[in-house]
């Protein structure tokens, strides 16, 4: 007995036969025009022919009828998404998921709708979602990986593996915190936080701005058995509020929230907001200080990097207009010399309750001749009366921690020689720190 047409079709279709399944398909809509399951399939391939625009309404024909399967629904948002009608496709996986909850591929697929339209919170929990039902789907576990760098900086593994880091954090709060009430802003993977209560916290509230990875350090926290003693929020610490995410003000404030130019990540109004709505009187800081030094940096190599003069005999110093005033650099190991003596380039008491605007000058002595190009700059962390980080520059440091060096380079390059006094203006709006060259004094 010879099988039904669509049969035929199908078996034509998985078999690789287009041409012969779509013309199977176009016989049976002659007699039956509203057939989902026909329409379906040649909708389907049409979109395997690039024939996109047919193979929409077909689909559409097919996921009209009331019969329409969550397969129907997800290959017809998958061709809406194909030719940019991307709020209709959302819709179309939708209704996929609807009829079919644990419909891995219409979540992935809405997954990437999520992450393409910049919406990397309901990306990451369609992809979760997706691997809930089929944890071995490979394209979906590469979007979420990929929708976690959307969100997730990679310097938070240097952070992690910095050994010094951890040492000088981890000795200052097991002096402060045991039987108080610790509150750590930015709570990364919880490190911190578990700390605190390793070290005999009476509480500790964590919060995080950033919801997936605050919902991951939850995970991490109750692995470790904390989860009675951490209570992880998903806020950024300007919103959270005593008597709802905090029974009590903190005893203990505890923060990793700086850039390698100290300021960047807006700890000051951070610190200013804790101690106006969050912190009890007198609370301890950790760290409790923090400044940005410097020495002034030069050598022919830096010299070269920054400045450009003659190349082949050729004047392209008019391209220095172009040279950037502020540059992340390593300079560990990199070859460069030292014009004066380490000095701070601007200090903050973190104890402090407010932190206004200022500009102030610096005269930084000469120690040594030669081609100056700019000052170098690194962060020390001043923990507790004890307990000091900085990540100085130094030929021999190895694996320096996780925060880089900054260089403010001159207008020129100075020729100095001992006795030479650099005169400078430090500035910070409360969240940037700049540095402006003013005056090379001749000895």
């Amino acid at each position: 007995m010879e099988s039904h047409p669509l049969q035929r079709a199908s078996e034509a279709f998985r078999a690789g036969r287009l041409d012969e399944a779509a013309e199977l398909c176009r016989a049976v809509l002659a007699r039956e025009p509203f057939s989902p399951e026909t329409n379906h399939l040649l909708g389907v391939i049409y979109f395997r022919q690039g024939k996109s625009v047919a193979a929409r309404d077909f689909l559409a024909r097919a996921t009209a009828s009331p019969a329409a399967t969550a397969e129907m629904h997800n290959n017809f948002g998958a061709v809406l998404d194909a030719i940019g009608d991307t709020e209709r496709a959302a819709a179309a996986f939708g209704a996929a998921i609807a009829l079919q909850p644990g419909f891995a591929q219409a979540y992935n697929n809405l997954g990437v709708i999520h992450r393409n339209a910049g919406r990397t919170a309901s990306a990451i929990e369609s992809f979760r979602r997706a691997l809930a039902s089929a944890p071995d789907l490979a394209e979906t576990r590469n979007n979420l990986r990929s929708a976690y760098r959307d969100v997730i900086p990679p310097w938070h593994f240097a952070m992690m593996d910095d050994a010094r880091r951890n040492d000088a954090y981890e000795a200052a709060i097991l002096r402060a915190v045991k039987g108080k009430r610790v509150l750590d802003i930015g709570t990364g993977a919880g490190l911190l936080a578990m700390l605190a209560a390793k070290g005999g916290a009476a509480s500790v509230t964590t919060c995080e701005s950033v919801g997936v990875i605050a919902y991951q350090a939850r995970e991490i926290i109750a692995q470790n058995g904390f989860a009675d003693r951490v209570k992880v929020v998903a806020k950024p610490s300007t919103e959270l509020a005593v008597g709802k995410d905090m029974a009590a003000p903190a005893e203990v404030l505890v923060t990793e929230v700086f850039s390698s130019g100290l300021t960047n990540e807006d700890i000051l109004p951070t610190l200013e907001h804790a101690h106006l709505h969050l912190l009890a009187k007198d609370a301890a800081i950790i760290p409790a200080a923090g400044a940005a030094v410097g020495y002034l940096a030069g050598g022919e190599v830096l010299r070269g990097m920054l400045f450009v003069d003659k190349v082949k005999g050729l004047d392209l110093s008019l391209f220095n207009d172009f040279a950037p005033p502020v540059l992340g650099i390593a300079l560990d190991g990199f070859p460069h010399e030292i014009f004066s003596d380490d000095f701070d380039i601007i200090r903050f008491d973190f104890r402090a309750h407010n932190f206004s605007m200022e500009t102030v000058a610096r005269e930084v002595t000469v120690t040594r001749s030669g081609p100056c190009v700019g000052l170098a700059q690194w962060i020390k962390l001043e923990l507790d009366a004890q307990s000091t980080y900085e990540n100085r520059p130094s030929p021999n440091a190895g694996d320096n921690g996780h925060w880089t060096h900054i260089l403010y380079r001159f207008p020129e390059v100075l020729q100095v020689k001992p006795g030479d006094v650099i005169r400078l203006n430090v500035r910070h709006d409360r969240t940037h720190i700049s540095v402006d060259f003013v005056e090379h004094v001749r000895r």
